[in-house]
């Protein structure tokens, strides 16, 4: 797939032999796996250590490697691609929290980060499940999720679907790859749902 869109920063919560694109995007600076801050003009950055969602150890196997994997999966002995780094990126005015492939419950030393965020950015469905988001939902008080797809794994439309009809979420769901956001449009909205559905690549 060609994409020659120019941008300033490409940002990356971990990488796999799967899926690792940053040198797609033509960027000024590419972050992998951020932890600390970074500035650059408007932009402040802030990666935030832990784990990516693991598989569990089964319990017949002793070598502690899980049972997709032959390497440790799960904390404190993970392997180093199993490391995620939740991203917290501050511009016009909002606060946006990058979820990756990160756990549920990241470590409590991280709370204090999570909290205020005006868009988060979740993997439903494909790495988090529906009841694991709610979880995220209630702990930290986020109003505003994005949702996206990813292709060959399991749609969030389910979830998306009981987010609008039981939860009465302020759905919008999107019919291209790419969101604009500013603080005026989201001040006042709760529990906002932006769904790229399957539009997460550029036809």
């Amino acid at each position: 797939m060609s994409f020659h869109l120019r941008v300033d920063i490409v940002l990356s919560t971990h990488a796999h032999f799967d899926h690792d694109a940053v040198e797609r995007p033509k960027g000024l600076v590419v972050l992998e796996r951020l932890v600390g801050q970074f500035k650059l003009g408007d932009v402040e950055i802030t990666g935030l250590a832990d784990k990516h969602k693991c598989i569990p150890t089964s319990p017949d196997k002793t070598d502690g490697s899980s049972t997709d994997f032959h390497e440790e999966t799960c904390p404190p002995n993970n392997v180093i691609a199993f490391d995620n780094a939740i991203q917290i990126i501050e511009t016009g005015g909002l606060r946006i929290a990058v979820w990756g492939d990160n756990r549920a419950e990241p470590d409590p030393s991280l709370d204090r980060y999570l909290k205020d965020v005006d868009v988060l950015i979740l993997p439903i469905e494909t790495i988090l499940t529906g009841a694991e988001v709610d979880v995220i939902e209630r702990k930290y008080y986020f109003v505003d999720a994005l949702t996206t797809e990813v292709s060959g794994l399991e749609s969030a439309d389910g979830w998306v679907n009981d987010q609008e009809k039981g939860r009465h979420a302020d759905v919008r769901r999107l019919d291209r790859a790419d969101l604009t956001l500013n603080a005026a449009e989201l001040k006042g909205s709760r529990h906002r749902v932006y769904y790229f559905g399957n539009h997460f690549e550029k036809k």
